[in-house]
């Protein structure tokens, strides 16, 4: 049985959708600022939760996430070969450690995270410019 004092680090997400901001970017920084403040007292209040203000990380628009092309063993480049498609949203590249030393060996996994085009040269963000919306399944 494991100790029940045990801890381990996680991310919380707080995702507030369909926040009316003001358009002035002051009054806006001012009023995340607030938010943010507000939200740091909360954790402060939460036993089992030791987080410091710099910890709170408040931000408007979509976020997308990443990992580097690096080794989870021994952070040496990786190796990224024969991309293969899913049957999904995305496609698996076969990933191995450039390392001599390590052996690790994995698959990279790719997500489509945006569409870009347009009529004319010039390519836009689907998701910026508000046609698409990003979905956030957990792992």
């Amino acid at each position: 049985m494991k100790n029940s004092n045990e801890t381990t680090a996680h991310r919380v997400t707080i995702t507030l959708d369909s926040a009316k901001l003001p358009v002035d970017e002051q009054a806006r920084n001012a009023l995340l600022t607030e938010f943010r403040s507000r939200v740091g007292h909360l954790v402060e209040g939460l036993r089992g939760i030791d987080a410091e203000q710099d910890d709170i990380d408040i931000s408007t628009g979509y976020r997308y996430a990443q990992v580097p092309a690096t080794c989870p063993f021994c952070s040496d480049r990786l190796d990224l070969q024969s991309v293969h498609l899913d049957t999904g949203n995305g496609a698996l590249a076969s990933a191995v450690c450039s390392s001599e030393e390590c052996n690790w060996s994995g698959d990279a996994v790719y997500r489509i995270i945006d569409l870009e085009g347009g009529e004319s040269d010039a390519f836009e963000s689907s998701v910026l410019t508000g046609d698409i919306a990003p979905s956030y399944p957990p792992y």
